[in-house]
Formats: structure tokens, sequence, C-alpha cells
């Protein structure tokens, strides 16, 4: 029989306690959770829940960062006492649970019936401890005080140790309490004299340093990108130095960990107590009867990524940390939805995330109501959802496009390095890297692709955040779509990483998903380039320039005439739909909704006949020979011939890093 348990830096697995302490450690973990959902039921607002998926996400994927301590076992960091800072301790304990039950149920990392246990002293004692220590520190120094910095520094310190303490306390009264009549023990076979020292040593001297140093710089990071930390007992006045938050920041540094997580896999041996049976009856002298049986019979939840894939290289060991982030994120933003479905969004904790969106808009920029969030009323509209009026929900369709619409010429208009480049020269460039991606094979130059494609957003002054959600929101749902029968066995042979079927045989395959990755990757990289070129280009611009790749002429006029009219016809119906909501009283029977809604149809293509039929008359009157004329004579710059030069020879790295590697 092989038999290994895996209490991996101080997560404890179902077979390593009796099920009695696990239902008392779930006992004593929900007060904690009703009161930490019940705070932030009335206390998370919409701009806090992606702030608490990342601070979660980041929890989940430095946990996979093994640091060797001597005697040959490792322990790694949490972030659970970051995360406190960051959000207040409420948001950790739900944070950190998500957390832990994620690497629970697919990992194979703790145990699902000692998830309570693992709460407890993880998500529970850690991040509370650790930050009323932080406040009795930090005191009432300002939010970007260096002492603030050291203040969550030695909170984490001491949060973590604790935590240590109350693995070691769990595991080692497992013998006095539950052993046989022979005296041995059941489940975990040594006493409190043995797992206090040996998991407390390495905590004190090793992980409570890098524990410690990982929250210092985090929060120093924090503050400089301007994000609000949780601070309930800060002055008002405190807060005044603070600029916009830049999340989109944190998710690319997030990306960035989890590239990084096979580095977790260089350290040798696992955590103390992580032994299979014939180590485990050297240490101890026998195997305990209990832990044996809950080895055989427990249920490991789904197990879909058992040790994340640690065994199948560090490819896999990365794409491991990125399902993992995707799991929390999507867990936590269900449950901020479900919380604040029954607490009212609008009431936010002071200093608790960003400052709301309208404080952030540059005056005269963008008309207010295109930038109203979902819940705002727009001309008149209340109510969007299922009841709402049809003049109502037609309505906020309207907004929704002109704003998108408005909004992709908002960051054209910006003054950043893409905005200052001559369209053509600015076209031959990213055209040229979207064709370049279709060649490269490389994992390390498509990522190095995607890096400079961020940085040119960065320094054009495009959100991160914005460009992210376009790009990862959609590519792997269609990519994914196509690339699905690319991982099974039957049509890419390999090692299997996930059983679907035993009978026939179907399963994922190393060399199916590496190959689905790859493509979907390469996809995501030219789609960035894409975006980054439609949202730093103005229509116009973006029309003309695209005469130089032989684009027929007549096409772009048809096309650059049709956007500029389709804002004129939005506006008409918007004017339709805002004079029939102005004239009516409560709901209008669905007969007459109807009935409305086709004679608007009419009216408006009448009158999109009528504009064609005057436009067309009035480009006749003015000389209008199939050509577009240009008020503006355009020239090259230097700049522009520097661009062209750059993006060679970025291209050129990226083939040679693709020959080379």
């Amino acid at each position: 029989m092989s038999l290994c348990y895996n209490p991996t830096y101080m997560h404890i697995p179902d077979s390593a306690i009796s099920p009695a302490t696990s239902l008392a450690a779930v006992a004593a973990m929900l007060p904690a959770w009703l009161a930490a959902g019940r705070r932030l039921r009335f206390g998370l607002g919409d701009r806090q829940v992606p702030l608490l998926a990342i601070g979660a996400a980041f929890c989940f994927t430095i946990m996979m960062f093994n640091i060797p301590v001597p005697g040959g076992t490792t322990v790694h960091p949490t972030g659970a006492v970051l995360l406190a800072v960051l959000l207040g301790p409420a948001a950790a304990i739900i944070g950190m649970t998500v957390a832990l039950a994620i690497q629970a149920l697919f990992f194979g990392d703790g145990g699902v019936l000692a998830l309570g246990a693992n709460a407890f002293t993880m998500a529970f004692a850690m991040p509370v401890c650790g930050y009323l220590v932080y406040r009795a520190v930090a005191g009432r120094s300002p939010q970007n005080s260096p002492r603030r910095s050291l203040a969550a520094g030695i909170g984490a310190y001491v949060g973590l140790n604790i935590a240590a303490l109350l693995t070691a306390v769990l595991l080692g009264i497992q013998p006095a309490l539950y052993h046989a009549a022979d005296g041995r023990a059941l489940f975990f076979p040594f006493g409190l004299k043995v797992a206090i020292p040996a998991i407390l040593t390495a905590h004190l001297l090793i992980a409570g340093i890098a524990e410690a140093v990982i929250t210092v710089a985090a929060v120093r990071y924090i503050n400089a990108i301007g994000i609000s930390m949780y601070d309930s007992g800060a002055d008002s006045s405190d807060l005044r130095y603070r600029g916009r938050g830049r999340m989109e920041l944190l998710w690319v540094a997030l990306g960035a960990l989890a590239a990084l997580s096979p580095l977790g896999i260089l350290a040798q041996g696992g955590a103390w107590g992580e032994w299979g049976a014939t180590e485990l009856q050297e240490r101890a002298g026998y195997i305990p009867a209990g832990l044996s049986r809950v080895e055989e019979h427990g249920w490991k939840g789904f197990n879909l990524l058992p040790g994340y894939l640690s065994d199948h290289g560090k490819w896999a060991y990365a794409g491991a940390a990125l399902i993992g982030i995707v799991l929390v994120t999507v867990c936590i933003v269900t449950v901020g939805r479900l919380l604040r479905r029954g607490g009212d969004s609008g009431n936010t904790v002071s200093g608790f995330g960003e400052p709301p969106e309208e404080t952030r808009v540059e005056p005269g920029d963008i008309p207010a109501w295109m930038l109203a969030a979902e819940d705002d009323s727009i001309a008149g509209v209340t109510e969007t959802g299922r009841g709402a009026d049809f003049v109502e929900r037609t309505l906020a369709g309207i907004a929704d496009a002109a704003r998108e619409s408005v909004v992709a010429e908002r960051w054209a208009r910006r003054d950043g390095l893409l905005q200052h480049l001559d369209a053509r020269v600015k076209i031959v460039g990213l055209c040229g890297l979207i064709l370049l991606t279709a060649f490269l094979h490389r994992p390390a130059a498509l990522v190095s692709l995607y890096a400079v494609a961020l940085l040119l957003a960065r320094f054009s002054r495009v959100p991160l955040g914005l460009m992210i959600r376009r790009v990862w929101l959609a590519v792997p749902l269609f990519v994914g779509m196509v690339t699905f029968p690319a991982v099974l066995n039957i049509v890419t042979p390999g090692r299997p990483l996930v059983v679907i079927f035993r009978e026939p045989f179907l399963a994922v395959t190393d060399a199916g998903l590496y190959t689905a990755l790859l493509l979907t990757f390469r996809v995501a990289v030219a789609v960035t380039f894409a975006t980054l070129l439609a949202l730093t280009t103005r229509w116009d611009d973006l029309l003309r320039g695209l005469r130089v790749l032989f684009v027929p002429k007549v096409f772009l006029v048809i096309v650059a005439m049709t956007y500029r009219y389709l804002a004129v016809l939005l506006q008409s119906a918007s004017e339709m739909f805002t004079a029939r909501k102005s004239r009516t009283l409560g709901r209008t029977a669905r007969r007459e909704s109807r009935r409305f809604v086709g004679g608007a149809i009419g009216a408006l293509f009448g009158k999109t006949v009528t504009l064609t039929e005057d436009v067309y008359a009035a480009m006749l009157s003015r000389g209008w020979s199939g050509e577009a004329r240009l008020l503006e004579p355009v020239r090259l710059r230097a700049a522009d011939a520097v661009w062209l030069v750059a993006m060679a020879g970025v291209a050129a790295a990226a083939i040679a890093g693709e020959i080379l590697a």
C-alpha cells in the first residue's frame, strides 16, 4: 500500500486528524464565517470584489512557492495577513477560505473534511491575529508611512507563527485523544513535544521571515500605485494623498507571479509529515490504523490536478497556477455577488478599496451618463432587468452602444506613445507583430511579445485592465471551443493528466493541454496587438492608414460613413424612445409595446433613407469624386521611422529567441 498524506506547510489532511476534531473545527469556524459574511454584506462594494479576488488569488499562488528548510523539508508563505491589511479581517477570512477549499477540492492540498481545521489556523487565526498586531504597531500613522509597511511585516510574522503553533497543537493532541488499547495513535503519531518544535522552528526561522518580506514589499507596492488599504481607525485626512487606483497593475503582477510559479518546484522534499508508508513506519514504527482507513476510504475531493501537476514539469505547474487563479477569482466574484445581493452595495467601509469611479473621471472627457454604472439612471432609466419596461431596456441598450463607441475614441485622444505616431506606420508595425505571432512556437518568445504589448499600452496611457478584460474574457472561450478536441488523447497522444472515462479510455493529455494553451496564448497576443491598435487610433486615421495595406478605398469609405452615421441614428432612436417615456405613465401593455416598437423601427428606417439621399446630394454638391480629401497633409516624422526600426528590432529578437531556444 502506498500511503502518502500531505500536511504541506500547515495544510492538514483528513487522515492526520480524527473526524471528531474536523467537526469541532468546523463548529468553531461557523461563527467566524457568519460574522465575516455579515460584515462583507454591508461593506463589500462593486469596487472591492475584484480587489478581493486578486488578493485571494495571490494567496493561492504564493502558496505554490516552496522554500527549502534544513532537514530536507519545505515551507511556503500564504499572504493571509496581507489580505487582512488590504481589505480587512472579514475579507481575509472569506478569501482564504475560498483559496483553501479550491486547494483541497481540485489540487489535493489539504483535506476536504479538514477544511474547518485549515480554515481555523490559516483563514481565521493568522489574518485576525496578524491584523491586530499590525494595528497595534501602525497606530495612527499615515497610510503611506514606512511604519505601515513595517507594521504589516511584523503582523505577518506573528500571524504566521500563531497559525503554525495552532497547527502543531491540532496535530500533537491526536495521539493523546485517539489511540488504540496498545497505546498506538490512530491518527497523527507524534505528540506535542515533537510536533511543536518541528513545525514552529521552521516557521520562526525561515517561513516567518519570508512572509514578512513579501508582505512589506506588497504593501509598499500597493501604496505606490495608490490603492487604498483597509484601515477603520485612520483619520480621514490620512486618505487625501491617494491618487487613482490601478488594479490592472495587480492583475499583471499576479500573472507574472503565476508564470514564475515553477520556481516553487525547485525546492526538493516535502513538508514535515509528508511521508509514504515506508518512511512513516521508519519514523513512528507503525502505520496508524485510523489514518490508514481515512486515507483509503475518505473522499479526497475532485483531485483533478493532484499536487499542482508538479510531476509533469514546470509548464504544467504554471498551468495549474493559472487554473487555480481562475477558480479562485470566479468563486470570489460569485460569493461577492451573493453577499451584496442581501446588502447595500453602495455602503462601503472607510478606506475600503478604491474611491468611487466618479471621483476619478477627468472633467469634460466623456458625458457622465455614458460613464454611469449599470445601476445608474440613464435618461430616466431606473431598471434594466427582466421586469423592466421595454422603453427603459431599449434606452439602456442605446446608451451602452454609444458608450462603447465614445470610450474607444477616448483613449485615442490621449497623450500617449502610440497616439503620436502616424497611423500608417503604426498599422505596419503592429500588423507585422500580429503576423509574427502565427509563426512562433516557443512560449518564451510569445511571453516577450505579450510583455511588449503591455508596455506599449502602459506608455500609451491605455488602462491595462481594459486591455486584459477585452482579450482574456473572450479569447479563451472562443479558442477553447476550437482547441478542446486537441487536449484529448484520441487526438493528441501523451501522458494522461485528467482521466474523463476509464472505459473507453478518454483523458486530457499533457501534450494536448500544452498545444491548446500555446494556441490560446498565441491568439491572445495577436488580439492584444489588434486591440491596442484600435484603442490608440482615431477611427478616421485608422481607415486612412489601412490604405497602406491596399484595402479598397470604396470599402473604407463605406465603413467610415457607416460608423459616423451610426451615432446619428443612435441619437435619433434615443430621442424617439425618450419622447415615448416622457409621455407614458406606468407600464404599457405588451401588445401596445410591440406596436410602438414596430412603428419606431419603420420610422427610423424612413429617416435613414431620407438621410442617405440628403448626404449623397451634399457630397455631390461639394465635388465628391470617389476619393476622400484630407484637409491636413500627412507626413512621416522621425518618430515614425524610429517606431518602425524598434518594431523591426522586436521582431528580430523574437525570431532569434525562437531559433536559439
